[in-house]
C-alpha cells in the first residue's frame, strides 16, 4: 500500500498518548487519535480532525480543497502503523460526524462514514481484516491467529 499517495506522519512523542499528526499540502494540520474503549481495552475509537486555528469552531470541517484521497490514505496508513505498534488491539471503530444538514432521520449513515468505508476497503483486506458497517459505524476487526 505504500504506492498510494499519503502524507508523512509522526507519532506524539509521549508514549501514553495515542495521537499521530500530519500536515497536508495546504499546510492544514491533522490529528489522528485512538481512544481505548471503556469496556474493552483491545478496542479503539478512531477520530481525525483538522487542528488549524481557522477551524477552531469546527475541527471536523470539510476543507473542500480536493485533498480527501491523500488525507484518507494517510489516515489508513496511520491505522496500520498503530496496529503494528499495538498488535493485541483487534477492533477499530470509526463514525463520521454529521454535517449541519445531516440528521439521523435523513442520513442514518453520514457522507463521511460512507467515504471512510470506501477507503478502508482498499487497505484492510481478508483474511487479515474484516470490515463491518453498523448504521453510522465502521468496524475494522483484525483477525488475530491464535
Amino acid at each position: 500500500m505504500t504506492d498510494l499517495l499519503h502524507y508523512p506522519f509522526e507519532k506524539d512523542p509521549f508514549p501514553t498518548k495515542y495521537f499521530y499528526y500530519f500536515t497536508n499540502r495546504f499546510n492544514e494540520q491533522y490529528e489522528v487519535s485512538f481512544a481505548r474503549d471503556q469496556e474493552n481495552y483491545l478496542k479503539v475509537h478512531v477520530t481525525f480532525c483538522v487542528t488549524n486555528d481557522e477551524y477552531e469552531n469546527d475541527q471536523y470541517a470539510i476543507t473542500n480543497k480536493g485533498d480527501v484521497y491523500r488525507v484518507l490514505n494517510t489516515v489508513c496508513m496511520i491505522i496500520i502503523k498503530f496496529s503494528e505498534e499495538h498488535p493485541n488491539v483487534y477492533h477499530y471503530v470509526f463514525s463520521g460526524e454529521r454535517r449541519k444538514f445531516e440528521t439521523k432521520e435523513t442520513h442514518p449513515v453520514t457522507g463521511r462514514t460512507r467515504v471512510f468505508l470506501r477507503f478502508v476497503k482498499k487497505f484492510f483486506n481478508p483474511p487479515k481484516w474484516t470490515i463491518q458497517q453498523d448504521n453510522n459505524f465502521v468496524h475494522l476487526y483484525k483477525n488475530i491467529q491464535g
